[in-house]
């Protein structure tokens, strides 16, 4: 079995020169953990998720900061969490994609699909391998699935 047999063809997508508040309400509208971010010719230039989302509406110090447990500095409210969000709202979402980890190409092997979603945090693209075009995504659903034998 391949990933063209168990991926999800034709993802929801955002394009990089989409706004923040279009990736933002992807995200939220859909529960999803990432949304890929193409470009105008389709290819793969990153993802945007919870993660980068996340990173901001916190202050630059507490994103750069690696030690967690020493947070105290922190005392925003609600109120500036939003206020942040809002000022980054109308920014094109590829200035915040991130870096996609292992690309898949349909014709990669179910069992090379697994290894790299063990390894990884997020689904992950399957490209058409000479364009680099993004054709569909997998999932740890789309594995456990078929594992399961849940028909698709």
């Amino acid at each position: 079995m391949t990933c063209s047999e168990i991926m999800t063809s034709d993802p929801v997508t955002v394009r990089e020169d989409q706004p923040v508040s279009t990736a933002t309400a992807l995200l939220r509208d859909n529960h999803f953990r990432s949304v890929p971010v193409v470009n105008a010719d389709g290819k793969m230039v990153g993802q945007f998720g919870i993660q980068a989302l996340l990173g901001l509406i916190l202050p630059k110090a507490a994103v750069a900061d690696d030690n967690l447990s020493n947070l105290r500095y922190l005392n925003d409210d609600l109120a500036d969490l939003q206020r942040r969000l809002v000022e980054e709202h109308d920014q094109p979402v590829g200035k915040y994609a991130e870096e996609v980890g292992p690309v898949l190409h349909p014709d990669t092997a179910i069992s090379q699909v697994v290894a790299h979603l063990t390894k990884s945090r997020n689904n992950l693209p399957v490209v058409e391998e000479a364009t680099g075009k993004l054709i569909g995504m997998v999932s740890y659903w789309d594995i456990i699935g078929r594992i399961l034998g849940d028909s698709q």
